[in-house]
């Protein structure tokens, strides 16, 4: 049995598992002795080492963990809960889901937090925890709602409508319920009630009587009352539901009858008292805090077999946390089902099976190793209501990974929503369109989380850290080609070309006219820095060298204009490329500066190594060569061993020739 300061003592090596920790560290850490830290591990080694682990010791250096076999070691974890779902260790280490669980807790479960102990649960620090809660803030700012402290409690106060307004905008948007609007048997149940509807129906009543549901949990009972409708169009009802009279008289009971009643002033039939009281049974199963220990280990039980699944098949499900908590709000009230013998027709069965045949055939094959259903005789029903979670998983995983997408148009909100539509018309399957924005609307937050940008307008003279696709607002099939071609590329992995196979003349015409663009537009403007040089010696250098047949105002009007492009968005592209350029054309002739620096330049104290400036200059006329340049530049944020490369050249044409095969990969 692994004591808990030990469970403690693993947790800290799998969080330094890069780096070594002195035995005094984690005694420090863990306020124990230098010696029953040693003691510790020396006990923990062939434990770990049976189990995909290994504990490595170095001489004044100290302690590390290596992971020899990633699965085996992860079963490990979960067979001794440490990755207990209860604690939220491996949910809530990212910051977006730190985020995303202490408002769940804030908001829908209607809780006070104290951050040192959460701190504690999320094995961070009170001042990385902090940092979250102050974005927090900014999230709720524009909803007029506050965080309070009362005591070492924090609280969100605010109108009630207001708070209502969040979590539906928050908790429900379109990557969470919606996606099963992508599910094509819902077609039907959507046509009579809206899942916005219901969900906005469950919250309302819900909060109103003070019962605390989780969004997990909120979006089962929406999947229930849906798929009730599409079983009462369908002509099926419960049978044998038998519970207790006293039900009649329970809180849960209210809800479900003030639901209920809402719901069926919007569709037009009425509900048979057996739906109603099987709400009830949900709402019981939900609200019921007291059973944390059940759900603890049955979430156990299902991390193993999700666990199973995704090394058996590849599908990955094990990383899916709202489909395990999804999986244990469905399960607890189907073992009630099965137990009392309850019959619960599945209007979708014949459509599950024959289009989703292989997904429900998984789902019987291996969900029926759970301890908990094993006694059972399970029938294909409820099969198939379980194979809706994971079909749902699913969905959710293919919107994750499509490519995200800004769409920038001029002003008209026409011409927007135009190739909006043309946009979604060819590559839906493949794209997420993040925002639709004007020209003078984008600024650096829309550019954080996306990985092109899809514009009507030239945006030519200005650069990005992604690329930039300018098509006609009609969204002609060349358009539609060139982001095929890219989507294409996108899913191979960047390396440097190879060299020495044999090219045709058409390709060694073609390299020779790049070379002939590259040389007009960059030769006479590069500089390798040998030595380690300041920010303001390479910029002036730079400006300098593009000053030349330039204005006499043109070093002066560029910085301006630079100033002005770092208040719309980031120039720096990653820990080692900064592209410095205006807001708005300057020269006469289309320009880029380049400096290589193999030592490094210290940008400010966040950069502190940038390898790279690449100073663009679009010219006021015309810039017909420059965004090819700029792609390739943007190539290069991901092509570490270009970079390496690039570092080790000793004159511009050994960089030239390393430059165009950029330019040839995106071309």
């Amino acid at each position: 049995m692994i004591k808990q300061k030990q469970r403690e003592l693993i947790s800290l090596l799998i969080r330094s598992k890069n780096g070594y920790k002195s035995s005094q560290e984690l005694a420090t850490e863990l306020s124990l002795s230098d010696r029953t830290v040693r003691t510790y591990l020396k006990d923990l080694k062939t434990l770990i080492e049976n189990n995909g682990g290994n504990i490595i010791s170095k001489q004044g250096y100290g302690f590390q963990l290596e992971i020899v076999d990633r699965t085996i070691f992860n079963l490990f974890l979960i067979e001794h809960h440490l990755l207990d779902k209860n604690v939220e260790q491996s949910k809530c280490r990212e910051a977006s889901e730190r985020k995303h669980y202490i408002l769940n807790l804030l908001l829908l479960e209607s809780q006070k937090i104290d951050v040192e102990t959460l701190s504690e649960q999320f094995f961070i620090s009170s001042s990385q925890l902090n940092k979250d809660i102050a974005e927090i803030k900014s999230q709720l700012q524009p909803y007029e709602l506050t965080l309070k402290k009362s005591r070492s409690l924090i609280y969100v106060d605010g109108e009630e409508k207001a708070k209502r307004h969040f979590i539906m905008s928050y908790f429900f948007h379109e990557d969470s319920i919606n996606f099963l609007h992508h599910l094509s048997y819902f077609n039907q149940t959507c046509e009579v009630i809206s899942f916005d509807t219901l969900t906005i129906i469950i919250l309302d009543e819900c909060r109103e009587a003070n019962i605390k549901l989780s969004d997990v949990m909120i979006q089962n009972i929406v999947l229930h009352l849906s798929l009730s409708i599409k079983r009462l169009q369908s002509g099926l009802t419960i049978q044998n539901l038998d519970l207790p009279l006293s039900s009649d008289s329970t809180l849960e009971y209210q809800v479900a009858k003030r639901i209920i009643a809402r719901i069926e002033s919007i569709i037009g039939f009425h509900f048979p008292k057996e739906e109603q009281m099987y709400l009830t049974l949900h709402l019981m199963s939900k609200s019921n805090l007291i059973q944390d220990n059940e759900d603890g280990e049955l979430g156990s039980s299902l991390a193993g077999l999700l666990l199973k699944i995704q090394q058996e098949t590849g599908y990955p499900f094990w990383h899916d946390e709202q489909l395990k908590n999804g999986l244990i709000q469905h399960i607890k009230p189907m073992l009630v089902r099965l137990e009392q013998n309850i019959k619960l027709e599945n209007p979708l069965l014949d459509e599950i099976k024959s289009q989703y045949g292989e997904v429900f055939g998984l789902v019987k094959r291996y969900v029926n190793q759970l301890p908990n259903l094993n006694k059972y005789d399970v029938n294909d029903d409820e099969w198939g209501y379980l194979a809706l979670h994971f079909l749902a998983s699913i969905e959710k995983l293919k919107n994750e990974q499509k490519a995200k997408v800004l769409i920038i148009c001029a002003t008209g909100l026409g011409s927007a929503q135009l190739l909006k539509n043309r946009v979604e018309s060819e590559f839906d399957e493949r794209l997420k369109i993040v925002a639709t924005r004007g020209y003078y609307e984008i600024d650096q937050d829309m550019l954080n989380d996306i990985d092109f940008i899809i514009s009507s307008v030239d945006l030519s003279s200005k650069v990005f850290k992604v690329p930039v696709f300018h098509v006609s607002v009609f969204f002609c099939e060349e358009d539609v080609q060139a982001i095929r071609r890219y989507l294409s590329y996108r899913q191979t992995p960047c390396s440097l070309p190879k060299i020495g196979l044999p090219i045709d003349d058409k390709k060694q015409n073609h390299s020779k006219y790049l070379a002939q663009v590259f040389d007009e537009i960059a030769a006479d403007y590069f500089d390798l820095f040998k030595k380690k040089p300041t920010k303001q010696v390479v910029l002036d250098h730079l400006l300098d060298s593009l000053s030349v047949n330039e204005a006499k105002n043109f070093k002066q009007e560029m910085k301006k204009q630079m100033d002005k492009r770092m208040s719309i968005g980031e120039i720096i592209f990653s820990p080692t490329i900064v592209v410095p350029h205006p807001a708005i054309p300057v020269g006469k002739i289309a320009k880029i500066a380049i400096a290589i620096i193999p030592k490094g330049l210290c940008w400010d104290e966040h950069y502190q190594d940038i390898k790279f400036v690449f100073m663009i200059s679009p010219s006021i006329y015309q810039n017909s060569n420059l965004a090819m340049m700029t792609k390739a530049i943007v190539n290069l944020i991901d092509d570490l061993a270009m970079q390496q490369a690039m570092l080790k050249i000793s004159d511009f044409n050994q960089f030239k020739s390393l430059f165009i095969q950029l330019i040839e990969k995106g071309a």
